[in-house]
């Protein structure tokens, strides 16, 4: 009788819940054996990879390896958006700054990822700071070459088809920006990367960018990088003509015209319908007459 007075006690609920049954320690599963058996969450992956990514201690490339495996679970949207959810978006932001070269490479690749086509994406790294961030690695003339390929990579994704990105870009001074890398930038990837985000600009929302870059004399920098580069890499040729198709048939200034009047005739008869069409010869040649 006193032990089940006993047991009675020590196994009643202090709230004064009825007894519960002792528990059986064979029922109790540790959680690695549920994670072998149903495997984890991708929530558990992300965190994680950003576990090994967050630790100086571990080898530079079981980082990378950890960054491989962040981004692909960032390219799935429902994972992109739950960066947010666990209030993840700080430490992925904060990886852009490691010292090491490919971690920070990695770091705007997996920004990238995450924000291509997500709204909600989008909205989470705007907020955070992303923009500025992606930006600043831009205009920084001693970052590695492919962490700014990266970043343009980044940027589009953060401003393509999301209207608050673009005015946080405007805000930010991203045209200023690109025009800094059209200027300053002997890289073939770079420029023809930033000559195509102008051009996806002008087709997202025309009369906005036309008005904006014309003011900043992008079309100047376009028609130079033409009569540099324009017989020697037919790629960025034809990116800078298909841009300057874009524009408003009154955008370009005379002297803009008089320098095309004078190289296109080359470009033409080097690339022809390889670039353009016949008719878009027609119509680029009807607007600089």
């Amino acid at each position: 009788m006193e032990k089940l007075l006993r047991w009675s006690v020590e196994n009643s609920d202090p709230n004064g819940g009825p007894p519960q049954p002792p528990q059986d320690p064979e029922k109790k599963m540790d959680s690695e054996i549920i994670d072998a058996i149903l495997g984890k969450s991708d929530a558990t992956r992300i965190r994680e990879a950003i576990e090994v990514i967050s630790n100086p201690n571990e080898t530079l490339e079981n980082r990378e390896i950890a960054f491989d495996n962040l981004e692909l679970l960032v390219e799935q949207i429902d994972n992109a958006i739950d960066i947010e959810n666990m209030n993840l978006w700080p430490k992925i932001l904060s990886f852009l700054s490691l010292p090491e070269t490919t971690l920070r490479m990695h770091a705007v690749w997996v920004c990238g990822t995450a924000i291509q086509n997500n709204i909600r994406a989008q909205k989470a790294f705007a907020e955070k700071g992303g923009i500025k961030l992606i930006l600043d690695l831009l205009k920084n003339q001693n970052e590695d070459m492919e962490v700014r390929s990266k970043a343009l990579y980044a940027i589009s994704g953060a401003i393509k088809h999301y209207l608050p990105g673009l005015e946080q870009f405007e805000k930010e001074k991203g045209y200023e920006t690109l025009i800094f890398l059209l200027q300053t930038s002997n890289d073939l990837t770079i420029l023809r990367k930033t000559v195509f985000l102008f051009n996806t600009l002008l087709l997202q929302d025309l009369s906005r960018v036309a008005t904006q870059i014309k003011e900043k004399g992008v079309a100047r920098q376009m028609v130079k990088l033409l009569e540099t580069y324009g017989e020697n890499d037919e790629d960025l040729a034809d990116k800078i003509l298909r841009t300057l198709l874009q524009y408003p048939s009154k955008s370009l200034t005379e002297d803009e015209k008089n320098e095309l009047r004078r190289i296109l005739p080359e470009i033409k008869k080097k690339y022809g319908e390889v670039a353009l069409s016949k008719s878009e010869w027609e119509e680029l040649e009807l607007r600089i007459k």
